[in-house]
């Protein structure tokens, strides 16, 4: 499935057109990865798109998240089965061509337990921090209780005021 989604990225440029596009690879870290390491595993991801000729332009550092399912990695003899893992995201710059030595270089780090490569827009938009951020915002909004002063009066379906009803025309 990934050498799919490359290859359309291949194919989607032309010959002539080795310019280099914006990409974005997003990983999972396996959690067996000493957080110190973390820097180390960054590194190593940043070189693999240097030594295919990429220009590292933004990025994220890894941090634990909870998976929606499990996932499982064998490393030599080991199978790893998880249910967290360390997410983070890299925007690089890097001709078409290069792609494919980039996820080779990628799938043979063995602390990487899955990734996807996308073509990005140049700019960020979303950020994993800013994410968490708006979504403790969220819960830690104070609820004010029902009648007291400054709750908002509710209006429309489901209001105590008297619906408004329509004329029927026959």
């Amino acid at each position: 499935m990934r050498l799919l989604m490359i290859n359309d990225l291949l194919m989607s440029t032309t010959e002539d057109h080795k310019e280099a596009n914006v990409y974005e690879i997003g990983y999972l870290v396996l959690p067996s990865v000493p957080e110190e390491n973390l820097p180390q595993v960054v590194s190593n991801l940043v070189s693999i798109i240097e030594k295919a000729g990429g220009k590292p332009l933004d990025g994220e550092d890894p941090a634990l998240e909870p998976l929606a399912y499990s996932m499982s990695k064998t490393v030599g003899a080991r199978k790893y089965i998880v249910d967290e893992a360390y997410v983070g995201w890299m925007k690089f710059e890097a001709r078409p061509d290069t792609l494919e030595t980039i996820r080779v270089g990628v799938d043979k780090s063995e602390e990487i337990l899955r990734h996807l490569l996308i073509k990005a827009p140049r700019e960020t938009a979303f950020t994993f921090a800013k994410a968490r951020a708006e979504r403790e915002a969220k819960e830690n909004l104070p609820t004010l209780a029902e009648g007291e002063a400054g709750t908002p009066t509710p209006t429309g379906v489901g209001a105590a005021e008297e619906p408004v009803r329509e004329p029927v025309i026959e």
